[in-house]
């Protein structure tokens, strides 16, 4: 029996937030989704802090990979981007922007990316910078990344998880956090003197503060996943597919279709919710809340179309998952039909404690 699955990261509100702001939101296209399903299975996937927030990663590094351990992400992103074949190891190189928030300085993304001609200014410094640590810098799309021949032996935490959070001794780990820090700090002083931050400052935009690096990996194949069809925005989620035997046409940015693919299973990561869910903007959240669910309901019907009997629904928080399974099969017999179904358990599958 094939089935669709849908990956909601940030799907969660506190315990206090939700029973706050439940009556002030629409959940009738989920209660409707949930009728009839099994009851919540909670899960806890997150067992070390330096991977706290990166559950919906963790999760489709099992699913998709079979695999277990951090999520490997960079070379995987390289590859399906269509970067050249490589060797090394590969660091993608995020941008960090610093603000004050109650006290503590805490890493964001920047409204704006470095650009081409940014990029540019601060090449040769940020190559001679990373170069003392045994990298590369390469660019690919748009985005820096780092290479190296020999591992660097440090577990960093996930961009995604460290985004809209305080920095804390628990986001690195290993022998190499020295390096790590001394890197950070070298760029952040490069950055700091550049005249692509003065002339952000003069504009009224976000500074580049500094860099994350993130996803150390090595491309190499998984074993051969049951998937049929995979939609991401994150590239790294096609290359992990990609490399489980699926056809890169098969493994899509979410849209409106599913791709190309033969009846099986499906999975789709709807993440318009992550951010505000880890910003702690409830009221974003609030606001994204019905783009996500109508995307449920519009892939879960032409999901149905190409035979999938059953619904799955899984809803990360900062450290597990709360996953719900509905039939999707045609109910046989006249009593079954008129079979009052059971209601959605709406506040066990939302509702996450404080971690």
């Amino acid at each position: 029996m094939s089935a669709v699955y849908f990956l909601i990261p940030g799907l969660r509100l506190p315990n206090g937030k939700l029973a706050e702001m439940v009556d002030t939101i629409d959940f009738s296209t989920l209660l409707h989704l949930g009728e009839g399903a099994e009851e919540v299975l909670e899960q806890t996937l997150i067992k070390h802090p330096l991977l706290s927030g990166a559950t919906h990663l963790v999760w489709l590094w099992q699913v998709i990979c079979k695999s277990s351990g951090i999520p490997e992400t960079a070379a995987f992103e390289w590859e399906a981007d269509g970067g050249p074949t490589m060797s090394t190891q590969t660091w993608r190189l995020w941008s960090t922007h610093e603000i004050e928030d109650n006290g503590q300085v805490v890493t964001v993304s920047p409204k704006r990316d470095l650009n081409g001609q940014e990029r540019d200014v601060l090449h040769d410094q940020v190559l001679a910078c990373v170069r003392q640590f045994g990298f590369q810098l390469q660019q690919w799309e748009g985005r820096w990344y780092l290479t190296r021949k020999d591992d660097w032996n440090v577990a960093v935490r996930p961009w995604y998880a460290q985004n809209h959070q305080p920095l804390t001794p628990d986001a690195y780990d290993g022998e190499g956090i020295e390096d790590f820090i001394q890197l950070r700090q070298q760029l952040a002083h490069i950055l700091k003197e550049s005249s692509v931050n003065q002339m952000r400052r003069e504009k009224g935009e976000d500074t580049i503060d500094g860099f994350w690096p993130d996803g150390g990996s090595r491309r190499h194949l998984f074993k051969a996943s049951t998937l049929r069809g995979v939609m991401s925005n994150d590239s790294f989620v096609w290359g992990w597919a990609q490399n489980a035997g699926l056809l890169n046409f098969r493994t899509t940015p979410v849209k409106n279709e599913w791709p190309d693919c033969p009846e099986g299973d499906l999975l789709a990561v709807l993440d318009g919710l992550y951010d505000a869910y880890r910003a702690q903007d409830w009221e974003r959240w609030k606001n994204e809340l019905p783009n996500v669910l109508n995307q449920l309901e519009h892939l879960t019907k032409l999901a149905q179309k190409r035979r999938c009997q059953k619904l799955v629904i899984v809803a990360s928080g900062a450290l597990d998952t709360h996953t719900i399974s509905v039939d999707l099969g045609v109910a046989k017999g006249l009593l079954a039909r008129f079979k009052k179904k059971k209601p959605l358990d709406l506040n066990t599958l939302l509702s996450e404690q404080a971690s």
